[in-house]
């Protein structure tokens, strides 16, 4: 005889019980009842459920009645029901080849629901507990479903709208999905019907024309169940003209140009940030213009120049340049507008290096829905001679935006209005090559094959930005940046311009008197500066991104921080004005601390070498903090072994960029100045002075042509990599010979089997500078120096063939830039340095050993030798050996005729 439980067991078993089948699972949508359910005999359970796992399972004999395997349409509702004497719960499951889930509100002996395609061949089974809380479950009983032919439930209605406004049609299918939708049309009663080309979903939707009048449109709906359905015809009723012009006034028009123009930049600098006007100064209004945010709700507030790159969340600007005052005619009826705006903004590229701007704009709607904005446009571009110089791009009427199925609504919102999306993709520019269109496409037809979206903003506009320098970011080039490159829609309204909130206006951004890094231990005072009446509080943030956190008890326009210490390091202020319209951040300003730091030189300056008249550089770096205090920092030379010093005239300072290195650059360097001494002096802020170590000057002899010079003068191992310093004067590169040619200098290592001067030039050089882009000096950078240069050169180690002859070597080459195609025939440049080598025979005792190469044409040369960088010069002479004579300063002269025979 079974013992009875305890009241206790009982009810740690109910509750079990209770949290074992009280299970809730999601319950898919089904359609509504396609019918009732087909029972299948009692005998068919177990035999589907053995059918089902492969294996035959023994039916539970405490059930009195198991689930039935049951037939039913798609849609159609169907029970499964069990009888389980004195069961106490029960929870239905569904089986498929993903498992059993249990089925929520199955807590019954049976169950009901309505079934759908996907049902098909599932089982349902149930669980319960027996009195004594034992688990049964019962057979798995097999549901068919049985698909619905396509059928249509809701057919597309007449319809009847403005010529040129969208017209649409839907159909609601019935029926087992997935469906197939093809659309037809019948131009007139009694015409064929035609499919109509990629009208295949449920819905349908077209710019209608008034040639289709009475057309009328229909769907074939299949789902491969049975025969298809074909829905009954709706009519489309165009109407064409009505209305008339209406008076518009004080209309305005809000536009972002595109993503490019929304980067923001939490320091308030760098970012492409739009002005009010067209000069390049920052204005946020002048006359009908004005610049404003988009903040994260929503709404519109304006800016300052202290904030205009500031982004109201994560990244972006949401900058708009915001017209009002726009007068013109929309007709409500057609569609038909003409409004024209007053004043212009400017968007400044890169910070306001590229100015460009958008002037009196108008837009213009036709009756067809297509439109466009037109306004004048002009700015500043890079100058093609000089790409650091900006030169005026002239002013010109451009279309501005082109759109299709543009419909103004003077009825939309409380004053009319309408948001109007410009055409790009699949737009295509061909550019201007020398004023005359070219016939391939500016966008590559591998970059139209990778990017399906590939387009371009309207010819005249793009035509325009190429003057500017900003070319291809105005249409689609391959670049990582295009999807930034489509135009933003352009908002117009009607009456009115949106709503703009005149938050606090700050005037001044957190700054300090102090260079950071900060002294710690010192206190530290930052100012900003808010206009008119605002609450003001302080902030900190271990990021310029935020979050942010308060400023215990800073709520004044100056935070003072004492004695700060390095808890301060890396931690970005800012300060945030609020008034009744909102609220507005300032610039967060990084902080940055450090121990006090005497001044001393970290990098020494280095003895310098240079050519007579050239105009050498003296880098160094001298670091401290407080940091070193520019107007201290002087460049001093002594002539008498550092008895005395004189401030060297004319040497000039350049502070660096951060992380470079400092500089002095001298004037044209003197003869004299050969055998000084120099040093550097300099101070911090407070006063503390110190002084960097001497170094020498060593000036070579000008010869007046082009000269090559390297130091150290001393022979090269050819088993050990050297490095040398080639010094140059006297190349003045030629000017470009045409818009598409231009000259550089090349400078190289080189055997003299390979080229010398007076032979055609090449790259075969054995080594060139790292200074040079391989091996080139280009035009400008020559230009800038005056023809002279200095570089670096590393003999390579095993590169050198005892024996052979060697020189560092210079000669022009010419570019044409439009095929890159080099030529080497100018030869007024050419210059040769010969190198000697560690393995090159002895000279006999008091003898110097110079080894020249002549022209190729017979006759007597001036072999002109220098003293001082020993440089040898041939000119066509008659008194040779008085020349040689004359040079007292060399000992014995021993010329060597390098060339072969």
């Amino acid at each position: 005889m079974r013992s009875r439980p305890s009241p206790a067991r009982i009810t740690v078993g109910l509750a079990a019980a209770a949290a074992a089948l009280m299970v809730a699972a999601p319950s898919p949508a089904r359609p509504a009842s396609a019918g009732t359910a087909q029972v299948a005999p009692a005998g068919a359970t177990v035999a589907a459920q053995a059918a089902r796992t492969g294996v035959a399972t023994a039916s539970d004999p405490a059930f009195a009645a198991q689930p039935r395997p049951q037939t039913v349409a798609d849609g159609g509702s169907v029970t499964f029901s069990a009888d389980f004497p004195g069961a106490r719960f029960h929870t239905w499951y569904r089986t498929d080849a993903k498992g059993s889930v249990p089925l929520p509100n199955s807590n019954s002996a049976t169950y009901t629901f309505t079934a759908n395609y996907a049902d098909n061949g599932a089982t349902y089974s149930v669980k319960v507990f027996d009195s004594a809380f034992t688990q049964h479950t019962s057979d798995g009983a097999e549901l068919t479903v049985t698909p619905v032919a396509a059928g249509v439930v809701e057919p597309p209605h007449d319809t009847s709208v403005q010529a040129y406004q969208t017209a649409r049609f839907t159909v609601t299918a019935g029926g087992t999905g997935p469906f197939t939708y093809q659309w037809q049309r019948q131009d007139t009663a009694g015409a064929a019907w035609s499919d109509i080309a990629k009208a295949t979903a449920a819905d349908y939707a077209f710019k209608s024309r008034p040639a289709d009048e009475g057309a009328r449109y229909r769907v074939v709906v299949d789902n491969g169940h049975g025969p298809s359905a074909t829905s009954a015809a709706a009519r489309l009723s165009v109407i064409s003209g009505g209305g008339s012009p209406a008076p518009v006034s004080r209309a305005s028009l809000e536009w972002g140009v595109n993503s490019i123009y929304q980067g923001g930049n939490p320091a308030n600098a760098g970012c492409n940030f739009f002005s009010a006007g067209t000069q390049q100064e920052f204005q946020d209004r002048q006359g009908g213009v004005r610049i404003i945010h988009r903040v994260p709700d929503g709404t519109a507030q304006g800016i300052s120049d202290a904030t205009k790159c500031i982004p109201g969340a994560g990244s972006l600007l949401d900058q708009r340049a915001l017209f009002t005052g726009g007068t013109g005619t929309a007709n409500p009826v057609t569609g038909e507008a003409t409004i024209h705006w007053d004043g212009a903004f400017t968007a400044n590229a890169y910070a306001g290096m590229v100015t460009w701007y958008v002037k009196d704009p108008t837009l213009t709607i036709a009756e067809d829905g297509t439109g466009t904005l037109t306004a004048t446009s002009g700015g500043m571009g890079s100058s093609r001679d000089n790409p650091g110089e900006q030169e005026e791009v002239p002013a010109r009427r451009v279309t501005v935006a082109a759109f299709d199925q543009v419909r103004l609504d003077t009825a939309a919102g409380p004053d009319g209005g309408v948001r109007i999306s410009p055409r790009f993709s699949g737009v295509d520019y061909f550019p201007l090559v020398d004023g005359v269109r070219s016939t391939t496409s500016a966008i590559a037809g591998s970059v139209k094959e990778a990017k399906p979206a590939w387009g371009s903003w309207p010819e005249s506009f793009v035509d325009f930005q190429y003057e500017t320098g900003l070319s291809s970011y105005w249409h689609t080039s391959g670049l990582s940046d295009d999807p930034d490159k489509p135009p933003f829609d352009v908002s117009v309204r009607f009456g009115s311009g949106p709503d703009v909130k005149d938050v606090p206006v700050i005037l001044a951004n957190p700054s300090t008197t102090a260079d950071a890094p900060y002294v710690e231990g010192r206190d530290l005072t930052v100012t900003a500066d808010v206009d008119g009446d605002a609450d003001v509080r302080w902030e900190r943030s271990g990021s310029a991104n935020g979050p942010w956190t308060a400023v215990d008890g800073a709520t004044g326009e100056s935070l003072t921080i004492p004695a700060v210490d390095a808890s301060w390091n890396n931690t970005y202020v800012r300060i945030v004005a609020t008034n009744g319209d909102g609220q507005a951040a300032s610039t967060a300003l990084l902080l940055t601390t450090a121990p006090y730091s005497a001044p001393t030189f970290s990098e020494p300056p280095r003895d310098l070498a240079a050519i007579q008249g050239t105009r050498p550089l003296v880098k160094f770096r001298v670091t401290g903090n407080p940091a070193v205090d520019p107007g201290t920092i002087v460049l001093e030379r002594s002539d008498d072994q550092g008895a005395t010093w004189k401030r060297w005239t004319g040497a000039e300072y350049a502070q660096p960029i951060v992380g470079g290195t400092q500089q002095f650059t001298l004037p044209a360097v003197p003869l004299d100045a050969d055998g000084a001494t120099a040093r550097i002096v300099a101070a911090n802020a407070e006063g503390a002075r110190t002084v960097s170590g001497t170094f020498d000057v060593r000036v070579f002899r000008a010869t007046g042509k082009p000269q090559l010079v390297t130091v150290p003068g001393t022979a090269v191992d050819p088993e050990s990599a050297t490095r040398l310093t080639v010094l140059g004067a006297g190349f003045d590169v030629p000017d470009w010979p045409s818009p598409t040619l231009t000259y550089s200098l090349d400078v190289g290592l080189f055997d003299a089997d390979v080229w010398q001067p007076g032979k055609q030039g090449n790259r075969q050089w054995v080594a060139t500078s790292p200074d040079t882009s391989g091996g080139q000096l280009y035009y400008d950078s020559m230009r800038a120096g005056g023809g002279a240069f200095t570089a670096s050169l590393t003999v390579p180690a095993g590169k050198l063939t005892p024996g052979h002859a060697y020189g560092i070597g210079a000669f022009l080459r010419l570019t044409d830039i439009t095929t890159w195609k080099d030529t080497f025939d100018n030869r007024t440049l050419d210059a040769w340095t010969a190198l000697s080598l560690t393995t090159d025979p002895p000279s006999s005792e008091g003898e110097q050993t110079i080894t020249a190469t002549v022209p190729e044409q017979a006759g007597e040369f001036t072999w002109t030798i220098d003293a001082g960088d020993r440089a040898v010069t041939l000119t066509d002479a008659v008194n040779k050996g008085a020349y040689l004579q004359s040079t007292g300063d060399l000992g014995p002269v021993k010329v060597t005729d390098t060339r072969t025979g």
